[in-house]
Order: structure tokens, then sequence, then C-alpha cells
């Protein structure tokens, strides 16, 4: 914890679940399964006192499922044991130590259960999901090839830290449950949890922890404890604070096959990928998350032949979906490692072989749309080459592995540089409402007061203060008068997820245009004025997510990274000094929040490289972030997911150059290394 969070804390400022306490309060353990797969034929639990008790999925009162999109996931399992780790029980009562000591006097019952086949089956009941996008006829493509480049990456994505711990504090007032807890969706939490006790959504009142970081990938993991815990408040009439047992690390991996078609120039001339991914037990977004993979797969470059396929396949692992960037950094992982093979093995320059090889103004992308405006790339590359002295270092390290058996002396330790690119979309590509979901409602008072109700919380705790300064401006209403509500028990009020930069730059939207319409009005009409505004979502002629095709982001941001790594010979000890990023958001909003939330994603992308090794102080690489200005693009873009498509491609790259021999997987270790790995 910070130094501003924990002063925060300690003045009360930040209300945190495991912070509160009542007289009348109970602890709720959740039992999860210790083994799996299986059918669960028996929970064997000891005597208790009377003040412990013991709760199963039969006695929950209203709905034992969670309705995402994709899949319905159980809240507490009543029959099938998919994996490790799932609930299968609450156990309640005033002392945690109590608890925790029933719990391991716990025995579960399970009958064998065969497992979810591996993706070489092909199961059609195990595959959740899968796209395709097709262009042109990959077949004539290979036949101009003068080489054929084929290649196979895995990239291991760890569970992403959560701050804080997905704590949940329930208690009871009057009819009203309130909610203590930390949550980037609060219109479904309200949804679901109201449908799992079986009361009106009107009955859920919820209560916000703001000051948090999360990613993507934990937007629903606070809606399953939510659930529980008014659940167990409930059946208790109690206060209920839920706790959980400690989990182990939760990682997935994506495999991509690559097969790729260059001329004698270098240039594409055909493209074909294969890429699998582990939805775990159950595929909730897998739809979305699939899209998005399939888009950042194809990659960003030149192709008139290509055929795109990506398939999620289930497991026995913990469901964890959706990913961070929802799937589009990840994709472009392959295309971009596959990149920097096709320019060395075209004896080039990579920055040269992409600037070369890039979209531009008229060509036909991936998606058989025109494109509209040259994306920024070709500058920025050149730019962020300039700054790290990407061409020289390049070369230099290239040629010393080139020579290291005429060296008269073995170096002590050997350098590469690595450059990568990558985009990042704020919109959905679904048009399921579940997602796409987006209103805001002002309105000016008599008594002078501003109230918006958003039904959204800030993944950036620095956009409440932002909004507040916008509104105040436009209306010329001090700050003090201005009241931002992110918890509205309306029952027809529904905003989608706070992810990919989406509440940022939607939001901000919806603000200011509720804002410019009650400007000209408030001198027209009487007090009080209330204005709603709602996001549009593309029509299917924009973007068909079917058929994939049409144009999937209108107003993308961009992002070039360079990573140097340095490889000591005897200990193949790995070292990152220098990261350079430039990035091309449009208008950044608030730039010192956008620059700490880049360096949280360059700590995260390195977790994805070194795994725990790359998130150690010591190794953490001098950053140097650059925002492109471009004083004719006033629209504000996303920033989450640019890092995480750039740096470890990039870092891939740097790797190889430094240890002789082509890296193909994520993420990597000096031990690795030592035994021949990846």
């Amino acid at each position: 914890m910070d130094e501003d969070k924990f002063r925060n804390r300690l003045a009360g400022l930040v209300r945190f679940p495991e912070d509160i306490s009542s007289k009348k309060m109970v602890h709720a353990l959740q039992v999860k399964a210790d083994k799996a797969p299986g059918i669960l034929m028996g929970i064997q639990v000891p005597r208790q006192p009377s003040h412990v008790h013991f709760f199963k999925a039969k006695d929950i009162p209203g709905k034992n499922y969670l309705p995402y999109p994709d899949e319905n996931i159980p809240l507490m399992t009543d029959k099938e044991v998919l994996y490790s780790g799932q609930t299968i029980g609450i156990l309640t009562g005033p002392d945690p130590d109590e608890l925790f000591k029933i719990r391991r006097n716990i025995s579960v019952e399970l009958s064998p259960l065969p497992s979810f086949p591996p993706w070489q089956m092909k199961d059609l009941n195990a595959c959740p999901a899968h796209k395709t996008i097709q262009k042109g006829n990959p077949l004539k493509g290979f036949a101009k090839a003068d080489r054929i480049i084929q290649g196979e990456y895995s990239l291991t994505i760890p569970e992403a830290p959560v701050y804080p711990r997905p704590g949940v504090y329930c208690s009871k007032e009057g009819g009203t449950y309130v909610l203590e807890l930390h949550s980037q969706w609060p219109s479904l939490l309200r949804k679901l949890t109201a449908q799992a006790a079986g009361i009106s959504r009107k009955q859920v009142e919820m209560h916000f922890n703001t000051s948090g970081r999360t990613w993507d990938a934990h937007i629903w993991q606070s809606i399953p404890p939510a659930a529980l815990a008014v659940c167990a408040t409930s059946l208790l009439r109690q206060p209920v604070k839920l706790m959980t047992e400690e989990e182990g690390d939760n990682n997935k991996e994506t495999l991509y096959r690559y097969k790729a078609g260059v001329d004698s120039h270098g240039k594409l001339t055909a493209l074909e990928a294969e890429i699998f991914l582990d939805t775990g037990a159950y595929g909730c977004f897998a739809s979305e998350v699939v899209s998005r993979l399939c888009l950042g797969a194809a990659g960003l470059y030149l192709c008139r032949h290509m055929k795109i396929q990506v398939r999620s396949y289930k497991s026995n692992n913990p469901p964890w979906l959706p990913m961070p960037s929802w799937g589009l950094a990840q994709g472009a992982f392959g295309m971009e490692v596959l990149a920097n093979n096709l320019a060395v093995e075209s004896e080039q320059d990579p920055a040269q072989w992409r600037r070369q090889n890039l979209t531009v103004k008229g060509n036909i992308n991936t998606t058989m749309a025109a494109i509209k405006k040259t994306p920024p790339l070709g500058s920025m590359i050149k730019s962020i080459c300039l700054a790290s002295d990407y061409t020289r270092k390049h070369a230099a390290s290239r040629q010393i592995r080139i020579n290291k058996n005429h060296l008269e002396v073995t170096p002590s330790g050997f350098t590469g540089i690595g450059l990568a690119v990558s985009r990042q979309g704020y919109e959905f590509l679904s048009r399921d409402k579940l997602l796409t979901a987006a209103s805001v409602t002002a309105t000016l008072g008599k008594d002078g007061n501003f109230e918006v109700y958003l039904g959204t919380v800030p993944a950036a705790p620095g956009m409440i203060a932002l909004w507040k300064k916008n509104i105040s401006s436009h209306l010329s209403i001090d700050e003090e008068h201005i009241f931002l509500v992110s918890d509205r028990p309306d029952e027809h009020s529904f905003n989608g997820p706070s992810c990919l930069s989406w509440n940022a730059i939607v939001f901000t939207r919806l603000i200011n245009q509720c804002c410019s319409i009650i400007q000209k009005k408030r001198f027209r009409e009487g007090l009080p004025i209330s204005e709603t505004r709602s996001y549009r979502r593309r029509t299917s002629a924009e973007w068909d997510e079917v058929n994939m095709m049409g144009t999937p982001f209108s107003a993308p941001s961009w992002c070039t990274a360079v990573v140097e790594v340095s490889l000591f010979t005897a200990t193949k000890e790995i070292s990152i000094p220098r990261i350079w990023l430039s990035l091309h958001c449009g208008t950044i909003l608030d730039p010192s929040s956008a620059r700490s939330f880049i360096e949280a994603e360059v700590r995260y992308a390195l977790t994805q490289c070194m795994d725990k090794q790359g998130i150690k102080p010591t190794i953490f690489p001098e950053l140097h972030i650059n925002f492109e200005d471009d004083s004719k693009d006033s629209v504000p873009g996303g920033l989450e997911g640019l890092v995480l498509g750039a740096v470890p491609p990039a870092f891939v790259q740097a790797l190889s150059q430094a240890a002789g021999r082509s890296i193909t997987k994520l993420p990597v270790n000096s031990a690795s290394l030592l035994q021949g790995g990846p």
C-alpha cells in the first residue's frame, strides 16, 4: 500500500470492508472444493456449536446461478465440481479462527468425473466460442511466396494483482441490504445479488471503495462474494463479513500457430494462424474475448490473403475471463513476435520492416473495411527509434552475437533490444446490451446543486475530480455544489462494466453532452432541469460481429515500445535496463493519472515476461514515456492494454537477440534459460 492510501486509511477517508465491524456481526467463510473434477456426492460437516451454521446450495433463497454473457456460473455448486476451488458451501459464525478450525474437518465426497478433453480433441461441447477472419485466398498467396515461415508461440498470463482484496461487508437496515465493497460493475452486481437473495433490486444499496485499481479480468469477480454475503445476511438476519480461503495462482495459457508466406522483399503474401485459448471451467464472456483475440492476431500489416482462426476450449481450471484488455493485447503478441521473425528471416531491421508493411489510408484492413485514416504508427516508430537509438543498438547486438565465436574474450553478458507495436479500442465488439449499455442523467436543481447519476464506478479515482472540474467549467457552478452519484437503485438504470477506458471516455462524453444541453436550457426553462444521454451502440452495418466485418473501433489508440535486455553469460540472469514507450491516445484527460496507469501496466507486463521476477523493485527499468501530441485529434482514446500488447513481444525479441536463440514462450526466467528452455 502506498503512502497516500495508508494515510487516507488511517484518517478514515477510505472505507475498507475488512475494517468494518458491528456487535451482531458474523463472519462467513466460503468453503471450497479441494479436488476436481467430480460429482458432488456429499459434504461431511462435523458437529458444530449452535452459533455456527453451514449453508449449502439448496439454502440459497433465490436463484443459484449467475447469468453472465455466454454461460451461467453456479453460485454454489450442488452437482458437478469442475475445478479445484469451486464454492460448495458457506460456514458462518462470530469467530473466524473457529471457522477455519471447523473447515479443516469438513470433508467432500466426489464421484470421479471425466475431465474436459484437451483442445486437440476438438470436442464442440468443450468449445464455448470460436471466430474466424477470412480474407482473399491463402493458398493463392502461399503459391506466390518465395519463402514460407512457420512459428509456434505460447503466452501464459498470470492473474492480475487485486487491490483492495475483494472483501464484502453486508448489513440489513429495514428492508434494505447495504453492501460495502469495491466493484467495477455496480448495475450487474445489484441485479445478480438481488436475484440470488430473491429480493428486489431496489432493496440493494451499495457503498463503494473507489480507491482501488483493478484490472479488466476482475470486473465480475466481486459479484459472487457479494451475492453470497447478501444471501447469508438474509438467512441469518445479521450483518455478515465474507471471507474466502486462500487460493493458488491461476494462470491461463494461449497457444499461437502461424504460417506466413513472404516474397523476395520480405512482404507478406499470405498469413494463416490458429490460436487456442483456455477459458477454464466456464466460458463466460468468451465470445467478446475471442473476437478481440482474433483481431489482435490478424495484426496491423498489409496482407491480401489471410485466414485467422481462434478457438476457446474449456478445462478444469477456475474460470478467468475476461482476460486483461479482453484479448486484443494477447492476440497482438503472436503477430508481433512473428513480425520480428519475418524481419530477421528477410535480413531487415524490424523497425524498417514494420514501417514498410503497415497498413495505410486506402488499404483494406483485415476485416474488409477501407482504412479511412492512416494510423500514426509509422511516425511513432521513427521517433521512438531516434529516442532509444534502436537501429544502432539492434545492429550492434546482432553483430556481436553473429561473431561471438570469433571474440577473443567471452563477454560477461550480452544485450538485446526489441520493438513492437499495438493498438487499443475502448468499444466492445459485441452488441450485447449487458456490456455496452451506458447512460448518464444530470439534474440542475432549484437550490443550485448539480447532481449526476452515473451508474458506474470510475476505474481511476481521479476521474471523479476531473468530471467535477469539467462540469464546473461548463456551467460555472462551484465544485462543492456538484454531486456525482454512482449508486442508483433504479430498476431501469443499467450500465456496462468499467473497463477498457470505457467510463473515462464514454461517460466523459455523456456528461459533457448533458452539460451542454442544460447550459442552453437553464435561462429559458424553469428549474429543475434534467437531461439524460445514452451511448449509441454501433449498427451491424458499421460492425458485423458475426462475420467479423466492418470497422471494429471508431477511435483506436496506438503504442510503440522498445525494450532493452541484458543477459549475464554465466548465470543467465535477465535484467531490463530501459523501456521506451510512445503512445498516441488523442486528448489525455488527466496526464498524471495516465502516466501512473502506464507505469502500473508496465509492471504487470513484466510479470507476463518474467513471472514473479518481473515485479522486483530492483529490476524495474528506467522508463521513458512519451504521449504523442496531435492537435488535430481532440477525441480522447483508451489506455488499457496498450502496454500489455507491446512490451511482451518487444521483450521476446530483445531476449532472443541477447540469448542468441529464438524465444517462443513467456514467461521465461533464468532457470529455464540455463536448462535450455524456451
